[in-house]
């Protein structure tokens, strides 16, 4: 028992350490010749099937805690004003686990391996991105208007459109056979 824990521990302080990583590098965003895709929230999905929801919530929590350092002390885009709101840049993040998590545990068993794994992390993917973007809606959609002149629901429509088709595929490329490797690399530590 003693050795599962301190075994969870090791490798929720790794997921930990590549969000850092991810959030700090390019590493975490996919620059593609018509949208940049950020990946730096696949740590949290991963913990969420492998490790289980509060080893998610762990590592969720560190992917929102930078995104609100860096909009505090770095922001580049017209909406990273809004994410110095932890309703903005910390509750969505710590959302993604949990959805993860519990459509994960609803469907392992019941359907194919692969495809219990696939859609779990098409709905943590989308809840980072719907969960964003609606509490920048709920809480900023003035600002947001006139900030960027055009009304928040068609801009933030906008900008899911473009690239959240592509971030679902990537991302759920990425985390499939990722799941697996780990959940192997677990078992036998």
């Amino acid at each position: 028992m003693e050795k599962n824990k301190t075994r969870d521990l090791v490798f929720t302080a790794m997921l930990v350490s590549l969000t850092v990583i991810m959030m700090f590098t390019p590493l975490g965003t996919l620059r593609l010749p018509m949208v940049s895709v950020t990946i730096a929230h696949i740590p949290a999905i991963v913990a969420a099937m492998v490790l289980g929801l509060w080893q998610g919530v762990a590592v969720a929590f560190v992917f929102g805690l930078i995104s609100l350092f860096i909009a505090l002390t770095t922001p580049t885009g017209v909406l990273d004003p809004f994410f110095v709101n932890p309703l903005i840049s910390i509750l969505p993040r710590v959302l993604i686990p949990v959805t993860t998590y519990f459509v994960y545990k609803a469907l392992s068993g019941k359907i194919n391996s692969k495809f219990a794994v696939g859609i779990s992390a098409v709905v943590g993917n989308l809840t980072n991105t719907f969960a964003v973007y609606a509490m920048l809606y709920l809480l900023y959609a003035k600002p947001i208007y006139e900030t960027t002149g055009i009304p928040a629901f068609q801009y933030i429509l906008g900008a899911i459109s473009v690239s959240t088709l592509i971030k679902t595929i990537i991302v759920t490329l990425i985390v499939t056979p990722l799941v697996f490797a780990l959940k192997k690399i677990i078992k036998n530590a």
